[in-house]
C-alpha cells in the first residue's frame, strides 16, 4: 500500500474538517473544473482496454507555444489517488501545470477502478468480475491502451512518462510483458518507486505485513465471502464530516501525525490548508486484489512478482508453484530515479536496488531535502525547488 492508505484511519474515525473557502473550493471541484478554475485549456479523454475497461484521461494544453515541438507527458498516479495529485497544489507547485507553462502537452492517466475510470463496457461496475484485477492488469492493458491514444492524438512518436510509487509499479509491469513499449517512451521518471519493499518502516505496515503472507488467501476469501471487492471507493459525505481535528490553525494536527506515521514524519514540509484540500480527492478506490497485491510486495522478502493465489492457485492460473516474477531487464527504456530519504514506504535501499537491475539507468537520486516523505511527492510545500524544477530541467535535455 501507498502514502494514500493513511486515509483509511481518518475515514474510520471521521477525521476530516474543511475549512476555508478556496481550500473547500478545490476539495470539491473535480479535477477538470481544476483545470479550468486555474485558467488552464483542458480536454477529457476517454480510452478503452483490450478487456474492455473505459478509462477517464484529462489533457492540459500547453499553455504557451514553443518554437520546438515538445513530446507529450502522461502523468500516473499512486494507489487509491487519480489525476488529481498532479493539480491539487495549483499553479506555480503543482507538476502538471508547471509542464503546461513549459510548454509540455500534459495528459492525465486516472486507472481502472478509481473515481473517474470505473466503466465497463460488459461487466457491471459493482460485480466481483469487474474488481477482478490487481496492478498487474492495470500494467499490461491500461498503460498501452493510453500511451498509444496519447501517440495517436498528437501525433507524436515517443513521449516522456513520470509516474508516483504505484505509477512507478505499472510501468516496470508494462515494459516487462510488453516490452515493445519500450520504444514508445522517451524518458521515464520514477517518483518513488513502489517495486521493492522489503525494507518498509511505516509501523503501520509493519502490522499489516504479517496477516498477509504470500501464498495465503484468507483475507481475499473471506471479503469475497462478504462481497466486499473494492477498497475505500471515492465518497462524497466524507467532506461533510464536521469533526475538526484537522484544523489548519492546529499545528501538528491528526492529519500530520498519521500522514507521518504512515508515510515518514515531516510536520513541517506540508501546508495544512492543502492537506485539507487533498482530503477531498482521495480515497478514490481501487480493487481488493489490488490493495492485497501489495501487501504481497510488502511481506514476501522483496520479490517483484505476479500476484500470488498460493500453491494451487498458481499451478492453476501460471502452470507453476510460485507467481512468475517480473523481468526488470526488459525495461530498456532510459529511466531517472527519483527518491525520498525519510521515505517509510519505499526504504532507499529499495529505490537504490533498482539501478543494479534496469539496463539503462541515468541516475538515482535522493531528493535534496532530507526529511522528504512519500507524499511529498505531491504535497511538499518546496516539492518544485528541490524536484519539479529538476524534472523539467531534464525533460528538456532529451
Amino acid at each position: 500500500m501507498l502514502a494514500q492508505t493513511w486515509w483509511l484511519i481518518l475515514y474510520l474515525t471521521g477525521a476530516i474538517a474543511m475549512n476555508g473557502g478556496s481550500f473547500r473550493e478545490d476539495a470539491e471541484l473535480l479535477v477538470p473544473e481544476l483545470i479550468v478554475k486555474y485558467g488552464y485549456k483542458g480536454e477529457d479523454h476517454s480510452v478503452i482496454t483490450e478487456d474492455r475497461y473505459v478509462l477517464k484521461m484529462f489533457r492540459i494544453l500547453p499553455r504557451r507555444q514553443t518554437i520546438a515541438k515538445k513530446k507529450p507527458v502522461l502523468l500516473v498516479h499512486a494507489l487509491l489517488a487519480s489525476s488529481a495529485d498532479y493539480v491539487i497544489s495549483g499553479p506555480n507547485n503543482s507538476l502538471a501545470y508547471l509542464l503546461s507553462d513549459n510548454g509540455y502537452d500534459v495528459w492525465l492517466a486516472n486507472l481502472r477502478g478509481s473515481h473517474y475510470s470505473k466503466h465497463h463496457l460488459k461487466l457491471p461496475v459493482e460485480s466481483k468480475e469487474y474488481w477482478d484485477f490487481s496492478w498487474h492488469e492495470m500494467g499490461y492493458y491500461d498503460l498501452p491502451a493510453m500511451i498509444d491514444h496519447m501517440l495517436s492524438v498528437t501525433n507524436a512518436k515517443k513521449l516522456f512518462y513520470i509516474g508516483h510509487s504505484q505509477g512507478v509499479t505499472l510501468y516496470f509491469i508494462m515494459t516487462a510483458t510488453r516490452p515493445e513499449c519500450n520504444e514508445k517512451v522517451a524518458l521515464m521518471t520514477a517518483l518513488s518507486p513502489a517495486v521493492f519493499w522489503k525494507h518498509v518502516r511505516s509501523p503501520i505496515l509493519k502490522m499489516i505485513k504479517p496477516l498477509v503472507r504470500p501464498g495465503t488467501d484468507t483475507i481475499r476469501n473471506i471479503l469475497n465471502a462478504l462481497k466486499i471487492f473494492e477498497f475505500l471507493p471515492y465518497n462524497e459525505a466524507g467532506l461533510r464530516i464536521v469533526q475538526p481535528l484537522c484544523r489548519p490553525e492546529v499545528r501538528h494536527n491528526v492529519c500530520i501525525q498519521m500522514l507521518g506515521v504512515l508515510a515518514g514524519p515531516h510536520p513541517d514540509g506540508t501546508d495544512p490548508n492543502l492537506i485539507l484540500s487533498y482530503l477531498g480527492h482521495i480515497p478514490q478506490g481501487a480493487s481488493v486484489k489490488q490493495v492485497l497485491h501489495f501487501a504481497q510486495l510488502a511481506s514476501n522478502g522483496g520479490k517483484f512478482r505476479r500476484f500470488d493465489y498460493g500453491r494451487r492457485g498458481n499451478l492453476q492460473n501460471y502452470g507453476r508453484p510460485e507467481p512468475p516474477p517480473y523481468n526488470l531487464t526488459a525495461s530498456t527504456a532510459p529511466v531517472l530515479i527519483y527518491y525520498g530519504l525519510n521515505d517509510w514506504l519505499v526504504h532507499p535501499k529499495d529505490a537504490q536496488k533498482l539501478p543494479s537491475i534496469l539496463p539503462s539507468v541515468i541516475a538515482a537520486i535522493p531528493v535534496d531535502d532530507r526529511k522528504f516523505n512519500h507524499v511529498d511527492f505531491v504535497l511538499a510545500k518546496n516539492v518544485r525547488e528541490v524536484l519539479y524544477e529538476k524534472i523539467l530541467k531534464m525533460l528538456g535535455q532529451v
